[in-house]
Protein backbone atom coordinates (compact mmCIF):
# COMPACT_ATOMS: atom_id res chain seq x y z
CA UNK A 1 0.00 0.00 0.00
CA UNK A 2 1.51 3.34 -1.04
CA UNK A 3 0.68 6.63 0.65
CA UNK A 4 0.95 10.22 -0.53
CA UNK A 5 1.51 12.16 2.66
CA UNK A 6 1.06 15.86 3.28
CA UNK A 7 1.93 18.53 5.83
CA UNK A 8 2.85 17.26 9.26
CA UNK A 9 2.66 13.62 8.22
CA UNK A 10 5.18 14.19 5.43
CA UNK A 11 7.64 15.73 7.87
CA UNK A 12 7.24 12.83 10.30
CA UNK A 13 7.72 10.15 7.65
CA UNK A 14 10.56 11.70 5.72
CA UNK A 15 12.96 9.74 3.60
CA UNK A 16 15.64 10.38 6.22
CA UNK A 17 13.56 9.03 9.10
CA UNK A 18 12.57 5.97 7.10
CA UNK A 19 16.20 5.10 6.42
CA UNK A 20 17.39 5.98 9.93
CA UNK A 21 14.65 3.99 11.64
CA UNK A 22 14.76 1.27 9.05
CA UNK A 23 10.97 0.91 8.96
CA UNK A 24 10.74 -0.51 5.45
CA UNK A 25 13.87 -2.58 5.97
CA UNK A 26 12.39 -4.13 9.13
CA UNK A 27 9.17 -4.92 7.36
CA UNK A 28 11.08 -6.63 4.59
CA UNK A 29 13.10 -8.64 7.10
CA UNK A 30 9.90 -9.76 8.82
CA UNK A 31 8.71 -11.01 5.47
CA UNK A 32 5.28 -9.40 5.45
CA UNK A 33 4.14 -9.43 1.84
CA UNK A 34 1.90 -6.45 2.55
CA UNK A 35 4.95 -4.15 2.40
CA UNK A 36 7.10 -6.09 -0.01
CA UNK A 37 4.46 -5.40 -2.65
CA UNK A 38 4.28 -1.67 -1.95
CA UNK A 39 7.78 -0.79 -0.79
CA UNK A 40 9.01 0.61 -4.09
CA UNK A 41 5.92 2.79 -4.43
CA UNK A 42 6.19 4.01 -0.86
CA UNK A 43 9.79 5.11 -1.39
CA UNK A 44 8.90 6.93 -4.60
CA UNK A 45 6.13 8.88 -2.89
CA UNK A 46 8.28 10.11 -0.02
CA UNK A 47 9.77 13.63 -0.23
CA UNK A 48 12.59 14.12 -2.70
CA UNK A 49 15.94 12.81 -1.47
CA UNK A 50 17.85 12.82 -4.77
CA UNK A 51 18.28 15.16 -7.70
CA UNK A 52 15.14 14.80 -9.83
CA UNK A 53 17.05 15.75 -12.98
CA UNK A 54 19.40 12.83 -12.41
CA UNK A 55 16.47 10.47 -11.88
CA UNK A 56 14.64 11.61 -14.99
CA UNK A 57 17.65 11.95 -17.28
CA UNK A 58 19.36 14.91 -18.89
CA UNK A 59 17.22 18.03 -18.41
CA UNK A 60 17.39 19.14 -22.04
CA UNK A 61 16.28 15.72 -23.23
CA UNK A 62 13.52 15.55 -20.65
CA UNK A 63 12.17 19.01 -21.55
CA UNK A 64 12.30 18.43 -25.31
CA UNK A 65 8.67 18.61 -26.55
CA UNK A 66 9.56 16.37 -29.49
CA UNK A 67 10.95 13.64 -27.28
CA UNK A 68 9.16 10.35 -27.88
CA UNK A 69 7.77 8.63 -24.84
CA UNK A 70 7.38 4.91 -25.26
CA UNK A 71 4.97 3.27 -22.88
CA UNK A 72 3.34 -0.11 -22.99
CA UNK A 73 0.20 1.24 -21.36
CA UNK A 74 -1.39 4.60 -22.03
CA UNK A 75 -3.35 5.14 -18.84
CA UNK A 76 -4.89 8.45 -19.90
CA UNK A 77 -6.30 6.86 -23.03
CA UNK A 78 -7.63 3.96 -20.97
CA UNK A 79 -9.17 6.42 -18.51
CA UNK A 80 -10.86 8.24 -21.39
CA UNK A 81 -12.26 4.97 -22.68
CA UNK A 82 -13.58 4.10 -19.24
CA UNK A 83 -15.23 7.49 -18.89
CA UNK A 84 -16.91 7.26 -22.29
CA UNK A 85 -18.08 3.75 -21.45
CA UNK A 86 -19.55 5.06 -18.19
CA UNK A 87 -21.36 7.81 -20.06
CA UNK A 88 -22.80 5.45 -22.68
CA UNK A 89 -23.70 2.55 -20.43
CA UNK A 90 -24.66 4.25 -17.16
CA UNK A 91 -25.10 8.01 -17.38
CA UNK A 92 -27.24 8.28 -20.52
CA UNK A 93 -29.59 5.37 -19.69
CA UNK A 94 -30.24 6.98 -16.27
CA UNK A 95 -29.86 10.61 -17.24
CA UNK A 96 -32.75 11.82 -15.10
CA UNK A 97 -31.21 10.29 -12.00
CA UNK A 98 -27.80 11.86 -12.66
CA UNK A 99 -29.30 15.25 -13.47
CA UNK A 100 -31.16 15.15 -10.15
CA UNK A 101 -27.89 14.32 -8.39
CA UNK A 102 -26.30 17.32 -10.09
CA UNK A 103 -28.70 19.53 -8.13
CA UNK A 104 -28.52 17.90 -4.68
CA UNK A 105 -27.51 14.80 -2.75
CA UNK A 106 -29.29 13.00 0.07
CA UNK A 107 -27.21 9.96 1.03
CA UNK A 108 -28.36 7.81 3.94
CA UNK A 109 -24.89 6.44 4.68
CA UNK A 110 -21.55 7.94 5.66
CA UNK A 111 -18.46 5.74 5.18
CA UNK A 112 -15.02 6.32 6.71
CA UNK A 113 -12.72 4.06 4.72
CA UNK A 114 -9.02 3.46 4.19
CA UNK A 115 -7.09 5.14 1.39
CA UNK A 116 -5.84 1.71 0.25
CA UNK A 117 -6.45 1.30 -3.49
CA UNK A 118 -7.71 -2.26 -3.02
CA UNK A 119 -10.60 -1.33 -0.74
CA UNK A 120 -13.07 0.98 -2.44
CA UNK A 121 -16.20 1.07 -0.23
CA UNK A 122 -18.58 1.80 -3.10
CA UNK A 123 -17.16 -1.09 -5.13
CA UNK A 124 -17.09 -3.60 -2.27
CA UNK A 125 -20.44 -2.64 -0.71
CA UNK A 126 -22.21 -1.87 -3.97
CA UNK A 127 -23.12 1.77 -3.35
CA UNK A 128 -24.49 3.68 -6.31
CA UNK A 129 -23.86 7.41 -6.97
CA UNK A 130 -25.64 9.47 -4.34
CA UNK A 131 -26.03 6.63 -1.82
CA UNK A 132 -22.92 7.02 0.36
CA UNK A 133 -20.99 10.09 1.48
CA UNK A 134 -17.41 8.85 1.78
CA UNK A 135 -14.08 10.01 3.18
CA UNK A 136 -10.90 7.93 3.13
CA UNK A 137 -7.68 8.28 5.10
CA UNK A 138 -4.73 6.12 6.08
CA UNK A 139 -6.03 3.23 8.23
CA UNK A 140 -9.63 4.60 8.31
CA UNK A 141 -9.04 6.43 11.59
CA UNK A 142 -11.48 8.66 13.47
CA UNK A 143 -9.87 10.69 16.22
CA UNK A 144 -11.72 11.79 19.40
CA UNK A 145 -13.05 15.32 19.56
CA UNK A 146 -10.38 16.41 22.07
CA UNK A 147 -7.67 15.83 19.43
CA UNK A 148 -8.89 18.85 17.51
CA UNK A 149 -10.23 19.42 14.00
CA UNK A 150 -9.32 17.23 11.04
CA UNK A 151 -10.61 16.81 7.50
CA UNK A 152 -12.38 13.62 8.60
CA UNK A 153 -14.15 15.45 11.42
CA UNK A 154 -15.29 18.17 9.01
CA UNK A 155 -16.71 15.58 6.63
CA UNK A 156 -18.49 13.87 9.52
CA UNK A 157 -20.07 17.10 10.71
CA UNK A 158 -21.31 17.93 7.23
CA UNK A 159 -22.67 14.42 6.68
CA UNK A 160 -24.44 14.26 10.05
CA UNK A 161 -25.70 17.81 10.57
CA UNK A 162 -26.34 18.93 6.98
CA UNK A 163 -26.94 15.79 4.92
CA UNK A 164 -28.49 14.05 7.95
CA UNK A 165 -27.18 10.58 7.16
CA UNK A 166 -28.77 7.77 9.14
CA UNK A 167 -25.83 5.34 9.25
CA UNK A 168 -22.10 5.81 9.80
CA UNK A 169 -19.77 2.96 8.82
CA UNK A 170 -16.09 2.71 9.76
CA UNK A 171 -14.65 0.29 7.22
CA UNK A 172 -11.22 -1.26 7.75
CA UNK A 173 -9.53 -4.18 6.07
CA UNK A 174 -6.89 -6.89 6.28
CA UNK A 175 -3.29 -6.34 5.14
CA UNK A 176 -3.49 -2.64 6.04
CA UNK A 177 -0.12 -0.98 5.49
CA UNK A 178 -0.91 1.85 7.90
CA UNK A 179 -1.58 -0.56 10.76
CA UNK A 180 1.52 -2.61 9.91
CA UNK A 181 3.62 0.56 10.12
CA UNK A 182 1.95 1.45 13.42
CA UNK A 183 2.90 -1.94 14.86
CA UNK A 184 6.58 -1.34 14.07
CA UNK A 185 7.18 2.40 14.25
CA UNK A 186 5.65 5.57 15.67
CA UNK A 187 3.34 6.17 12.74
CA UNK A 188 -0.42 6.83 12.43
CA UNK A 189 -0.22 7.23 16.19
CA UNK A 190 -3.92 7.94 16.49
CA UNK A 191 -4.17 4.15 16.52
CA UNK A 192 -1.77 3.82 19.50
CA UNK A 193 -4.43 2.55 21.93
CA UNK A 194 -5.30 -0.32 19.59
CA UNK A 195 -1.61 -1.14 19.24
CA UNK A 196 -1.07 -1.25 23.02
CA UNK A 197 -4.07 -3.54 23.56
CA UNK A 198 -2.82 -5.82 20.81
CA UNK A 199 0.66 -5.99 22.34
CA UNK A 200 -0.85 -6.94 25.70
CA UNK A 201 -3.30 -9.53 24.42
CA UNK A 202 -1.57 -10.96 21.35
CA UNK A 203 2.20 -10.65 21.85
CA UNK A 204 2.54 -14.44 21.53
CA UNK A 205 1.08 -14.40 18.02
CA UNK A 206 2.90 -13.89 14.73
CA UNK A 207 3.36 -10.39 13.35
CA UNK A 208 0.64 -10.87 10.72
CA UNK A 209 -1.78 -12.13 13.37
CA UNK A 210 -0.99 -9.16 15.60
CA UNK A 211 -1.66 -6.82 12.68
CA UNK A 212 -5.00 -8.50 12.07
CA UNK A 213 -5.91 -8.04 15.70
CA UNK A 214 -4.83 -4.39 15.68
CA UNK A 215 -6.76 -3.71 12.45
CA UNK A 216 -9.98 -4.80 14.15
CA UNK A 217 -9.24 -3.06 17.44
CA UNK A 218 -8.55 0.16 15.57
CA UNK A 219 -11.95 0.00 13.88
CA UNK A 220 -13.63 -0.45 17.25
CA UNK A 221 -11.72 2.52 18.66
CA UNK A 222 -12.82 4.71 15.75
CA UNK A 223 -16.43 3.62 16.29
CA UNK A 224 -16.22 4.59 19.96
CA UNK A 225 -14.46 7.87 19.10
CA UNK A 226 -17.44 8.89 17.00
CA UNK A 227 -19.60 9.35 20.07
CA UNK A 228 -17.16 11.84 21.59
CA UNK A 229 -18.79 14.34 19.18
CA UNK A 230 -21.94 15.70 20.82
CA UNK A 231 -23.77 16.14 17.52
CA UNK A 232 -23.27 12.43 16.81
CA UNK A 233 -23.83 11.18 20.37
CA UNK A 234 -27.13 13.03 20.75
CA UNK A 235 -28.46 11.65 17.48
CA UNK A 236 -27.41 8.11 18.41
CA UNK A 237 -29.26 8.43 21.71
CA UNK A 238 -32.39 9.60 19.89
CA UNK A 239 -32.14 6.71 17.43
CA UNK A 240 -31.56 9.01 14.47
CA UNK A 241 -28.09 7.68 13.65
CA UNK A 242 -26.69 4.14 13.79
CA UNK A 243 -22.95 3.42 13.88
CA UNK A 244 -21.29 0.31 12.49
CA UNK A 245 -17.79 -1.10 12.16
CA UNK A 246 -16.79 -3.33 9.24
CA UNK A 247 -13.66 -5.38 8.61
CA UNK A 248 -13.14 -6.53 5.02
CA UNK A 249 -10.85 -9.54 4.59
CA UNK A 250 -9.06 -9.25 1.27
CA UNK A 251 -7.96 -12.88 1.28
CA UNK A 252 -11.35 -14.61 1.40
CA UNK A 253 -13.78 -11.76 0.64
CA UNK A 254 -15.55 -11.93 3.99
CA UNK A 255 -16.89 -9.04 6.03
CA UNK A 256 -16.92 -8.92 9.81
CA UNK A 257 -19.42 -6.39 11.17
CA UNK A 258 -20.17 -4.82 14.56
CA UNK A 259 -22.77 -2.35 15.78
CA UNK A 260 -22.53 0.39 18.39
CA UNK A 261 -25.15 -0.21 21.07
CA UNK A 262 -26.21 2.00 23.96
CA UNK A 263 -26.95 1.09 27.55
CA UNK A 264 -30.00 3.21 28.33
CA UNK A 265 -29.70 2.44 32.04
CA UNK A 266 -26.11 3.63 32.47
CA UNK A 267 -26.04 5.93 29.44
CA UNK A 268 -22.99 4.12 28.11
CA UNK A 269 -22.02 2.69 24.73
CA UNK A 270 -20.46 -0.61 23.72
CA UNK A 271 -19.65 -2.73 20.64
CA UNK A 272 -22.10 -5.58 20.03
CA UNK A 273 -23.87 -7.81 17.49
CA UNK A 274 -20.85 -9.28 15.73
CA UNK A 275 -21.69 -10.81 12.36
CA UNK A 276 -19.62 -12.38 9.61
CA UNK A 277 -20.76 -12.16 6.02
CA UNK A 278 -19.03 -14.75 3.87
Amino acid sequence: MAFTLGGRARRLVSATSVHQNGCLHKLQQIGSDRFQLGEAKAIRLLPRRTNMVQELGIREEFMDPNRETVTSYDFLDEMRQRFMRFKRQKYLPEIEKFQALAIAQSPKVMVIGCADSRVCPSYVLGFQPGEAFTIRNVANLVTPVQNGPTETNSALEFAVTTLQVENIIVMGHSNCGGIAALMIERWVMNGKAAKLRTQLAASHLSFDEQCRNCEKESIKDSVMNLITYSWIRDRVKRGEVKIHGCYYNLSDCSLEKWRLSSDKTNYGFYISDREIWS
